[in-house]
């Protein structure tokens, strides 16, 4: 049984093997993301067979999110060099570097942007640099702090947007990859409105696979138009790292739990990244930091942690999955049902009403619930409340069930083989037979089972003690 809150790894070099990402499944990973920003198509492929591979050896379903760059600002290809306080340096528009202790950058719209006095933020906001002067295709700048400037970093304007499109033509090309390779779900970094998500999610109707959309939080415009966004997207992720590059660092707290209520609020999974475990990246055991740092995620009842660099490079993978789901049960067994049950706020709908009587009913039953799905409604709506018994969802779609990998106490069951015109008492039944196989229910446990009968329209609930 994983955790409530899921646990969601990013491929990289250490970790792309098929020992590792196996490894990794079995300590509690529930999904994969590729990270568009990094590697190539030949890369991308096999970690999509690799991780298929392991999850099918390993019977467990798991979910694949591509996370496309976007609207963003990086700088090229060049040596990299130290810079001291007090130091110059110059950006210029190219795709590499042409001179020393210059920075090239392909983005036009950057020069366009920059004025002097203006503070830009490089790599993760590691150094500073005050805008001295601009012209048409460069600018200098003064370094604010000592550091080291490496190429291929992204670089912000710290109070301004540029003015990019949503989807250059790379992006559409990482989407098409997406497509062809029936990923679970796409990220779009940098969105500012809801249109950038609609845009997204028209150019998929056109294509012979959709996968499900997650809107990064990561700008001021982002986080301004929460609650729309979140409207329109499948899923939002609270991208740390940007959003202390365009917010002051003691506001990400709040930003965060803000983020998480509105996304809750509107039945849609929230993920949290960026810096996560990050002190795993060199170290076999996570700091005090980080431990209360996922430990006061999950009394912020999101639904899943994304780890980045400590597992797509860091020295640890598997012992940082092992470390995140020791601390999230840890965590989780220490909430108070009662303020868990009183945080729920039932809609007006009679679909979120019976989710929420069905929940109740299995709680105060100390049972595990089982529901069979095809659309994918009921399933959402049970997630939304926050339950405190296990959930297994069976349904015979695949995409359904890898989406359902981000949610919140869901435990997908795929039962592709059954076909997918089964009813839903002989979904639920199937369901039943597979979990006692594979042993996630036994005798003596109670479980409700969940379904709409044929024919009628009428939801009934069987409750059973399992002999």
């Amino acid at each position: 049984m994983n955790p409530r809150v899921k646990i969601l790894a990013t491929l990289g070099p250490s970790s792309g093997d098929f020992e590792t990402v196996r490894r990794m499944i079995r300590e509690g990973a529930s999904g994969f993301r590729i990270n568009y920003a990094h590697g190539d198509a030949r890369a991308w492929d096999l970690y999509v067979k690799t991780v298929r591979d392991a999850s099918a050896e390993l019977g467990v379903t798991v979910s694949i999110i591509g996370d496309l760059p976007g609207p963003q600002v990086r700088s090229g290809d060049f040596e990299e060099f130290s810079v001291s306080r007090g130091d110059q340096v110059r950006l210029e528009q190219a795709p590499v570097g042409s001179s020393p202790r210059s920075i090239p950058v392909a983005v036009r719209e950057l020069f366009t942007t920059l004025e002097p006095g203006d503070v830009v933020l490089y790599g993760d906001g590691e150094i500073s640099l005050r805008v001295l002067s601009v012209e048409e295709h460069s600018s200098t700048l003064l370094v604010l702090n000592d550091g080291v400037v490496k190429p291929r970093k992204k670089i912000v304007v710290q109070g301004k947007e540029i003015s990019l499109p949503m989807l250059s033509g790379r992006d559409v090309e990482l989407l098409n990859h997406a497509v062809s390779n029936q990923l679970t779900y796409v990220a779009l970094s940098y969105v500012r409105t809801p249109r950038d998500v609609e845009l997204v999610k028209n150019l998929l109707k056109t294509r012979s696979f959709q996968p499900r959309v997650i809107a990064k939080i990561e700008t001021r415009s982002a986080y301004l138009n929460l609650k729309e966004i979140a409207g329109s997207a499948d899923a939002v992720l609270v991208a740390r790292g940007d959003l202390g590059l365009h917010f002051p660092l003691e506001e990400i707290p709040l930003i965060q739990k803000k983020i998480a209520a509105v996304a809750d609020s509107l039945g849609k999974p929230c993920i949290v990244a960026t810096q996560v475990m990050e002190s795993m990246i060199e170290n076999p055991r996570p700091s005090r930091s980080d431990v209360v740092d996922v430990y006061n995620s999950v009394y912020d009842m999101v639904d899943a942690l994304m780890l980045t660099n400590e597992t797509a490079v860091g020295k640890y993978p598997v012992e940082t999955v092992r470390w995140a789901r020791r601390i999230i049960e840890t965590a989780e067994s220490s909430l108070d049902p009662a303020t868990v049950q009183r945080s729920r706020r039932v809609g007006g709908g009679l679909r979120e009403k019976y989710a929420h009587g069905l929940l109740s009913l299995a709680e105060s039953l100390n049972a595990k619930i089982l529901v069979y799905t095809k659309g994918n409604t009921v399933p959402p709506l049970i997630s939304k409340h926050r339950p405190l018994v296990p959930v297994y969802v069976g349904t015979s779609s695949k995409a359904v069930a890898e989406a359902l990998t981000i949610y919140y106490g869901l435990t997908p069951v795929n039962l592709e083989g059954v076909g997918g015109d089964m009813d839903y008492e002989k979904g639920v039944e199937e369901l039943y037979r597979v979990v006692r196989e594979k042993r996630l229910v036994d005798i003596g446990d109670v479980v409700v089972k969940a379904y709409v009968k044929s024919g009628t329209g009428v939801h009934e609930i069987i409750i059973e003690e399992v002999r």
